[in-house]
């Protein structure tokens, strides 16, 4: 019998990072000595995703977006001590496993992603944790979820992405699978979420 599935997003879903990733772009933005709007950056990260906004960067300056991207990898798994949990998020973990949800995580952050999740005593939730490292197409690209739902024969229609941006929504619906977001607003395929206690109240049934 297949059971539900949750596959996480890391970085503002499960964990807090924007303070260590703010850090992160003004340092790349003072390196390559490019003007700063503060506003629009950090709103558009918000709404897309660091991945979309340095492949911005790379197209407007004439930048190699891979170069781009091994800075803001870098700088940011030397910040990985200020990341700290999302509200509710182990509660809603512990919540959902004894209930006999599985969890895996599948996350544009890279190796260091275990550490973290050992540091903040959460490791012991996911069955597998996909990063950067493993070599998969960028999200929403449905590579990554795809190997997990072949891999671990999981039933799509119990399956869903847990994330915050358009992106995390993007690659439920390129992999066939339902979506929980904490951003972006109900759909077809996404429920939106305020914060993590209401997948207990959701799923406590």
């Amino acid at each position: 019998m297949h059971k539900i599935t949750f596959i996480w997003d890391f970085d503002g879903t499960l964990v807090e990072s924007y303070d260590a990733i703010r850090e992160v772009l003004v340092l790349l933005y003072e390196a390559y000595q490019i003007e700063l709007d503060e506003d629009f950056v950090f709103d558009f990260i918000i709404k897309e995703s660091v991945g979309a906004l340095l492949r911005r960067l790379a197209a407007e300056h004439d930048l190699p977006f891979e170069e781009l991207l091994r800075f803001f990898n870098r700088e940011q798994e030397a910040r990985d001590h200020m990341i700290k949990l999302m509200p509710h998020a182990k509660e809603a973990l512990q919540f959902t496993k004894e209930k006999g949800i599985q969890h895996f995580i599948y996350t544009h952050k890279g190796a260091t992603t275990g550490a973290v999740l050992a540091r903040l005593g959460i490791d012991q939730y996911f069955t597998e944790v996909i990063t950067s490292a493993n070599g998969f197409i960028r999200k929403p690209h449905p590579q990554g979820v795809d190997y997990l739902i072949e891999k671990y024969d999981l039933d799509k229609e119990q399956t869903y992405y847990i994330g915050d941006r358009r992106l995390d929504v993007e690659v439920a619906e390129n992999s066939g699978i339902q979506s929980i977001n904490l951003g972006q607003p109900e759909s077809k395929i996404n429920q939106k979420i305020e914060n993590l206690s209401q997948i207990i109240d959701i799923f406590g049934e």
